[in-house]
């Protein structure tokens, strides 16, 4: 059994390694993840908060993920955008688990305003909690997050984003610290219909991940994504369908070794 548990932890600790606070959202899964300059998508509030000052009415969203196949590794998360005089708030969600085995959950909320009609910026405050199995214990902590989004000339929007810029460690009396994380990616749009984007994610222990994608919009209620992302290696589609004040975003990456990650998205209030 603790074989077993090593292995499985072990196999935890390559998915950290891939990017701990890991992207959320259909619709950026469908483009390898990249999320960290979109404005106005509910699922910045995990991607890059300050990408929620734009949105102008509720909004409130479910997403599942299927790693590999494989039922017991799952990502489960729900996320609301709240829109006030001030600003917008961001509330979020979000369960990793291993079974019985290993279990990582997270809550945040966080605060994005406006700075003009070129800038926004965010505040995020997260409470996190893992357990792990076999009387190995359980630890809680919490950690912060910025974000910032600029658009230096029109159709160009640049995104910059870190979490845990205060190395928080894990738990009271450990020596083992959340994963510091910073996110640099910009988007072009070259018409309403077809915008592409790109970013760069570095973990400071580890190599940096690159991620590229595309969305196209051949019809007003139907969008196409693909992208790609290195460190893992992967390769991402995904289409997203928009019906009045609901959307659906389904998408699915792929390892060429341990295989295809589905995940879905179900959202109300979509502007």
């Amino acid at each position: 059994m603790r074989l077993l548990l090593t292995t499985l932890i072990t196999l935890l600790f390559y998915r950290l390694i891939a990017g701990n606070n890991d992207p959320l959202g259909a619709r950026s899964a469908g483009m390898a993840g990249s999320g960290v300059a979109l404005n106005g998508d509910l699922w910045s509030v995990q991607n890059n908060p300050a990408g929620l000052a734009s949105i102008k009415t509720f909004q409130a969203g479910v997403f599942y993920e299927s790693r590999f196949l494989v039922n017991d590794l799952a990502m489960k998360a729900a996320a609301a955008a709240i829109p006030t005089k001030q600003g917008v708030f961001g509330i979020t969600v979000s369960s990793f688990g291993l079974g019985n085995l290993y279990s990582e959950n997270k809550a945040g909320v966080g605060f994005s305003k406006s700075l003009g009609p070129k800038f926004s910026a965010a505040i995020q405050m997260d409470y996190f909690h893992t357990s792990i199995a076999e009387n190995y214990g359980t630890a809680s902590t919490v950690c912060g997050e910025i974000g910032l989004i600029a658009e230096p000339v029109s159709g160009l929007k640049l995104g910059f984003h870190v979490f845990n810029p205060t190395r928080s460690k894990t738990g009271s009396g450990s020596d083992q610290r959340l994963p510091t994380i910073m996110r640099l990616g910009g988007l072009y749009s070259f018409s309403e219909q077809i915008f592409v984007t790109v970013e760069a994610e570095k973990d400071i222990a580890f190599k940096p991940v690159i991620r590229g994608g595309l969305e196209y919009r051949p019809a007003n209620n139907f969008y196409i994504r693909a992208g790609a992302a290195s460190n893992p290696g992967l390769m991402t589609f995904g289409f997203g369908i928009v019906m009045k004040k609901i959307r659906l975003d389904v998408a699915s990456s792929f390892h060429s070794v341990l295989g295809f990650s589905p995940s879905v998205g179900l959202q109300y209030g979509f502007e």
